[in-house]
């Protein structure tokens, strides 16, 4: 089921801020009043977010030529840099 985001009409809203999202399927129609407060509300459009995709996991090599510090595990429970 997609998840919808709704905004007050008249924004912001003292029970839900400034606005909510809930949990419908496409077959049902939009809210026109919040469920929390009865709050005329306007269905507003959900920003997707953009992640790097990365091609393979960074080795310690990598890391290292990148200028990241890498640090071990000792087996008393320390880091130690490598």
């Amino acid at each position: 089921m997609p998840l919808h985001r709704y905004a007050p009409v008249p924004s912001p809203c003292r029970l839900c801020g400034d606005g909510f999202e809930h949990r419908q399927s496409a077959s049902e129609p939009d809210l026109h009043h919040c469920p929390t407060c009865g709050q005329a509300v306007a269905r507003a459009t959900i920003e997707t977010v953009n992640t790097p995709k990365l091609l393979k996991p960074l080795s310690v090599s990598d890391a290292k030529n990148l200028g990241f510090s890498v640090f071990k595990k000792t087996s008393s429970g320390e880091f130690e840099r490598q």
